[in-house]
Formats: structure tokens, C-alpha cells, sequence
């Protein structure tokens, strides 16, 4: 499996971040057919072959995303793409 954390500064507070951040989740989730869990500090995704942490903090948002190598493969561009895309957009 392949690991990859992004990193996401922001200004908002993490009050704020997480009530942005909690739809993004949900997309994902469906998009990807995982199940979330909300923890105290984000969400937790798990799927087949796929597992995401968010966590949110007062001055970041971070993602750590393990991949099986053939979700790697197949996916793994166009959900970095999006990554990058989606979360600072709605982070501004």
C-alpha cells in the first residue's frame, strides 16, 4: 500500500475548517464508496483497499491516505488531483 500525507494551511480556525471540511468528506466517501466516521479532531474514511484520515487543527488541515497499489494504479492521480483542487479552494 502507498501512503501520502498532504498538508493544508489555513486561517479559519478549526471550528470553521471542520464544518468545511465535512462536506469534502462526504463526497469523498461516496465517490470512492467509503464509510466515514467523525472523530473529535476530523474523520476517518475506510473502503476496499482505501483508508483516509483527516485531521484538523486550529492553523491545518491534514490528509494521510493509504492506497492499495492497484487503487494506487487506477486512481491515485485523479484523487491527488482533486486533493490539491478541492480542499485550499475551500479553505480560502
Amino acid at each position: 500500500m502507498g501512503k501520502k500525507t498532504y498538508n493544508f494551511p489555513h486561517s479559519l480556525g478549526k471550528e470553521e475548517a471542520l464544518k468545511r471540511a465535512k462536506p469534502m468528506a462526504e463526497n469523498l466517501a461516496r465517490k470512492y464508496m467509503m464509510k466515514t466516521v467523525e472523530t473529535a479532531d476530523g474523520f476517518h474514511l475506510t473502503g476496499k483497499g482505501a483508508e483516509a484520515t483527516v485531521v484538523v487543527t486550529d492553523n491545518a488541515l491534514e490528509i494521510t491516505m493509504e492506497l492499495s497499489l492497484l487503487i494506487e494504479k487506477l486512481a491515485g492521480s485523479q484523487i491527488d488531483s482533486e486533493l490539491n483542487y478541492k480542499v485550499p479552494k475551500a479553505l480560502a
